[in-house]
Parts: structure tokens; C-alpha cells; sequence
């Protein structure tokens, strides 16, 4: 019985031994979890902190351009506001004893205005174009917009200027405000227009 005895005495040691072996396995896992979390958990931290550093520096950059792009923009416009304002005050002056001025006076008043603002556009790279009125001109739709058709009877007239109602501008060889201009519209050929859907 002393050896039964002993026998299930070291087969229980063994277990427990066994038993041992595989608690300190899992708490060994356990621990390399943990420290494998932690490195997680550093390395999640650090990211984090880069994010905040990396969008702290993209909003201070962003606040900076912002801020470069108004100046910019505000010295790309101050020369044309500086005219503006001294053509506001050539006015006041002008307008003070209005009443008093000559038809003829009031006449080259207005005309200066005229003059100061095409210097004012001149000096921001506007060029100011006029067809010259005549007969026979053709409409350019690159340059001219129809504001009104003239119908006429006279085919050879068809498409042809019957008067320009204002300038066009340009701004380095290219049109920002075209001419308006009335054309002529030979009377079959706007029926055909307004069949085409025109």
C-alpha cells in the first residue's frame, strides 16, 4: 500500500508539477502580451502625438498663407482702390458747386470723369477697343455681343453692324467685356434661326 501510496504521491507531484510548468508557460505568455501591449500602447501614444504636432503645424501654415494671400490680395488692389479714392475726391470737388457750372462746364466735368477712369483702367492693363461705326462692318462674335437684331429686307446687309451702343475691353489680348452691338438679320434667314432654334 506504502507503494500505491507513493506512487499516487509522485503521480500528483508530477501533475502539479505539469500543472506548474504550464501555469508559469501562460503567465510567461501573459507577461509577453502585456509587454507587447505596452509597446502597443507607446507606440499608439506617440502616433497620437505626432498626429496633434503634424495638424498643429498644418493649421499654423495654413493660418500663415491665409495670411500671406490677404496681404497679396490687398497689394494687388491697392493701386486701383489709391485711384478710386482720388477720383472720389476729384468728384467732391467737381460736385460742390455743380449747380453753378455752365452746360458746357458740366459737360467737360462729366468728360474727365470719363478720361480718369480710362487712365485708371489703362493703368491696370485694360485696353479699351471701339469698332468704328460704318457700313458693310461684320459682326465678330469674338469680340462683339448682340444686344438687339435689326430685321432687314436687304440680304447683303445680313450680319452686318447697325451701331455699336458700347466699348469692349481686353486684358492682355484677351476680351473681358466684348462690344454690344446691334446686327442686321435679313428676315428669311431669322426664320431659318428660329427653326435651327436660335
Amino acid at each position: 500500500m506504502e507503494k500505491e501510496e507513493m506512487e499516487e504521491k509522485e503521480k500528483v507531484n508530477f501533475e502539479v508539477k505539469g500543472n506548474n510548468d504550464k501555469i508559469d508557460e501562460i503567465l510567461e505568455n501573459i507577461g509577453s502580451i502585456n509587454d507587447k501591449l505596452n509597446g502597443m500602447n507607446e507606440l499608439f501614444l506617440k502616433k497620437i502625438q505626432s498626429t496633434s504636432f503634424e495638424k498643429e503645424i498644418a493649421d499654423k501654415l495654413h493660418e500663415e498663407i491665409q495670411g500671406y494671400r490677404n496681404g497679396l490680395h490687398f497689394q494687388l488692389v491697392k493701386p486701383l482702390i489709391l485711384d478710386f479714392i482720388n477720383m472720389r475726391e476729384s468728384m467732391k470737388k467737381g460736385v460742390g458747386n455743380f449747380r453753378e457750372k455752365t452746360d458746357e462746364e458740366k459737360l467737360k466735368l462729366l468728360q474727365s470723369y470719363i478720361e480718369e477712369i480710362e487712365i485708371i483702367l489703362e493703368n491696370n492693363d485694360i485696353e479699351i477697343y471701339e469698332t468704328e461705326n460704318g457700313k458693310n462692318i461684320e459682326f465678330d462674335a469674338k469680340r462683339q455681343k448682340i444686344m438687339k437684331k435689326i430685321k432687314t429686307s436687304d440680304e447683303e446687309l445680313h450680319g452686318k453692324i447697325y451701331t455699336i451702343s458700347s466699348s469692349g475691353y481686353m486684358h492682355k489680348g484677351k476680351v473681358i467685356l466684348p462690344e454690344k452691338v446691334e446686327v442686321y438679320i435679313h428676315k428669311k434667314d431669322e426664320e431659318k434661326d428660329e427653326v435651327k432654334g436660335e
